[in-house]
C-alpha cells in the first residue's frame, strides 16, 4: 500500500502542474476517492495521523462548521439580502478540509527524496502544459518566423484568459504557477548534485522564466522576483565563497537574459499604464488598466463594511457582491477576477473567514520560527502566493485553490523535510530526482 501511495503521490504532483489548473473540481474528487480508500484500508493509522496535526485541520473544520451555522441562521431569519449560493460549501469541504486530510496521510512514509521528486514532477507537468499552450497559440510560426511569434506572445500576453483543453485557464493562475515552477527549478538546480540532471532543471528554469515574461503579469513577476531575492539572501548565508560567486553570476545571467529576450516595449507600456492609473486614482478616477479596477473593488467593498465586517455574508456573498459592483459608479461591473483574496474571505466569513485565511498563509512561517528551522523555498513560494492573492481571487477559484492549499499544508506538516533538503547542500553523495 505504501508503494501505491508513493506512486499516487507523484502522480498528484504531475497532475497538480498540468491538469488541476484546468479541471480543479475533477481533481478534488480524485483526492476524495483516494482518502476514502486509505480510510477503508487503514483507518486507524489515518486517524492517528489526523490527530497528530489536529490544530491545522481543526481550524479548517471549524470554518466549515461556522459557515454552516451562519447559513442556518440566515435562512431561518428569512428575507435574505441576496440570492443564496451554496457553492462555497463544496469549496470548504473539498479543499479546506479534504486537502489537509489528504496531505497528512503522507506522514508515515514521506521522505526528502520523495519531496524532491514531487517538486520535479510538478514542474514537468507545468512545463508540458505551457509548451502545449505555446504551440496552440503560435502554431508553425514558432519555427518558421520565431521573431514574429515571440512578438505576438508578448502582445497578447501569452493568450491571456483562454480555453485550454476545453476549460477556462485564467492568466493570473498560469502566471502564478510559472512563478512557482521557476522558483522550484531554481531550488532543484542548487540541491542537485548530478550534472546531467542539474542541466535538465537549469533548462526548465530558463523556460519558466521566459514563459513568465510572456504573461507580462505584474503581480506574478513581482512575486517571483521577491521570492528569488528571498532565496538568494538566505543562500548567501549558507554558501561557501565559490557557491556565492556561482549564485551571483547566475542571478546576473537571469537579469540579462530577461532584458535581452523580453519585449521591453511591452513592459514600458505596462509601466506607463500603471503611472497613468495611479494619477487617475489620486484624482479619484478609478478607470483604465488593471490596477485601478482592483483598487475600485476594495473601495466599493469597504462602502459596505457594516454588512460583512463581523459575521460575513455567507451564502449571500456571490450575488451580494455582484449587486454592489453593478450599482457602483466606479465602472467595475464588467470585471470578475480582480478582487483581493483576503478581502473576499473577510466578506464571506467575517472575522472568522479572515482569520482562517491569515492562518493558512502564515501558519507554516510561525511553525518555522517556533522550531527555528527555516526553508527558503517555502518562504519564496509563499511570497508568490501572497503577492498574487492581493491582486486577484486565486484562492477562490476551483482551478487554483486546491493547488495552493496542498502547498500550504505541505509547508506546515513537512517543513522539517524542506529544511533537511536545504541543509544537505554540502553532502557529496548524489541524490536522485
Amino acid at each position: 500500500m505504501v508503494k501505491f501511495q508513493s506512486y499516487f503521490f507523484l502522480s498528484v504532483a504531475f497532475l497538480l502542474g498540468s491538469v488541476a489548473p484546468l479541471y480543479g473540481n475533477v481533481f478534488n474528487f480524485l483526492l476524495l476517492i483516494f482518502v476514502l480508500l486509505l480510510w477503508w484500508k487503514n483507518g486507524k493509522q489515518v486517524w492517528t495521523n489526523l490527530m497528530s496535526e489536529r490544530l491545522y485541520i481543526g481550524v479548517n473544520v471549524a470554518f466549515l462548521l461556522y459557515f454552516s451555522l451562519h447559513t442556518i441562521i440566515v435562512l431561518l431569519k428569512g428575507n435574505p439580502i441576496a440570492k443564496p449560493s451554496y457553492g462555497t460549501f463544496e469549496a470548504l469541504a473539498l479543499n479546506f478540509v479534504l486537502v489537509p486530510i489528504f496531505v497528512v496521510t503522507w506522514k508515515d512514509w514521506l521522505t526528502p527524496a520523495l519531496v524532491k521528486r514531487f517538486l520535479f514532477y510538478f514542474c514537468v507537468g507545468s512545463l508540458l502544459l505551457n509548451l502545449y499552450i505555446l504551440l496552440m497559440i503560435t502554431g508553425t510560426r514558432l519555427f518558421t518566423a520565431p521573431g514574429e511569434a515571440l512578438g505576438m506572445l508578448y502582445d497578447n500576453r501569452f493568450g491571456e484568459n483562454r480555453i485550454v483543453l476545453g476549460s477556462k485557464y485564467w492568466l493570473e493562475v498560469q502566471a502564478m504557477l510559472l512563478a512557482v515552477s521557476a522558483l522550484i527549478t531554481y531550488f532543484l538546480t542548487i540541491i542537485e548534485k548530478r550534472w546531467n540532471r542539474k542541466i535538465c532543471v537549469i533548462c526548465m528554469f530558463w523556460m519558466f522564466v521566459l514563459f513568465l515574461s510572456f504573461t507580462v503579469t505584474k503581480s506574478a513577476i513581482f512575486g517571483f522576483l521577491l521570492g528569488f531575492l528571498v532565496m538568494n539572501i538566505y543562500l548567501f548565508k549558507k554558501f561557501s565563497f565559490w557557491r556565492r560567486v556561482w549564485v551571483f553570476g547566475g542571478t546576473l545571467l537571469v537579469v540579462l537574459t530577461f532584458v535581452l529576450l523580453s519585449d521591453l516595449k511591452k513592459y514600458e507600456e505596462r509601466i506607463e499604464e500603471m503611472e497613468i492609473e495611479m494619477r487617475n486614482v489620486r484624482d479619484g478616477q478609478f478607470v483604465g488598466g488593471t490596477l485601478a479596477p482592483r483598487l475600485a473593488f476594495i473601495k466599493e467593498s469597504f462602502k459596505h463594511l457594516d454588512e460583512f465586517s463581523l459575521w460575513g455574508l455567507g451564502v449571500m456573498t456571490k450575488h451580494r457582491i455582484k449587486a454592489w459592483y453593478e450599482a457602483s459608479d466606479l465602472n467595475i461591473a464588467q470585471f470578475n477576477n480582480v478582487n483581493n483574496a483576503f478581502l473576499q474571505y473577510w466578506i464571506t466569513g467575517g472575522i472568522v473567514g479572515l482569520s482562517v485565511i491569515l492562518f493558512v498563509f502564515f501558519a507554516s512561517i510561525y511553525r518555522m520560527i517556533k522550531r527555528k528551522k527555516f526553508s527558503f523555498l517555502i518562504l519564496a513560494i509563499i511570497c508568490v502566493f501572497l503577492v498574487v492573492s492581493n491582486s486577484c481571487v486565486t484562492l477562490s477559484w476551483a482551478n487554483s485553490r486546491a493547488l495552493m492549499l496542498i502547498f500550504f499544508a505541505m509547508f506546515y506538516f513537512y517543513g522539517d523535510i524542506f529544511f533537511q533538503l536545504e541543509n544537505d547542500l554540502s553532502r557529496d553523495k548524489p541524490s536522485s530526482i
